[in-house]
């Protein structure tokens, strides 16, 4: 081999006695950092722009903001919440706060479906979704 004739040995590449990555590795590594980057606002857009959202749209349709309102109004705050956390990044606070307006929704649901409508003169039951 000639001198300073790149040769492949690996994953390194050596060009005039240097070693230097070759770009298979530099991707790889690049890729490295950057993918979870990427894993906030994935799991953000399909956990609470679509599940909860739909959640709160299926709720909605149910007439759950007459028949379920303390359920339903948590549901709504908790998504803008979601909303509003994974505007600035907070993209866990964000996931949290999306769980809890889904689960108020499918509670909201429940009872809007229910026969019987809700006892207006009882004490709702405030702690009956979202959790933490």
């Amino acid at each position: 081999m000639r001198q300073g004739a790149p040769h492949l040995d690996g994953l390194a590449v050596f060009v005039y006695g240097r070693t230097v990555p070759s770009r298979c590795c530099l991707w790889a590594l690049a890729l490295g950092f950057l993918l979870p980057l990427g894993c906030g606002p994935v799991r953000y857009l399909t956990r609470v722009d679509s599940r909860a959202a739909s959640a709160l749209a299926e709720a909605e349709q149910e007439g759950a903001e007459e028949k379920a309102p303390y359920e339903y109004a948590k549901a709504v705050a908790y998504l803008h919440k979601a909303r509003e956390d994974a505007h600035h990044s907070y993209y866990q606070s964000a996931l949290d706060w999306g769980s809890r307006s889904e689960d108020c929704s499918r509670k909201a649901i429940a009872r809007a479906q229910q026969s019987e409508p809700e006892d207006a003169d009882a004490p709702p039951d405030l702690t009956t979704c979202g959790k933490p």
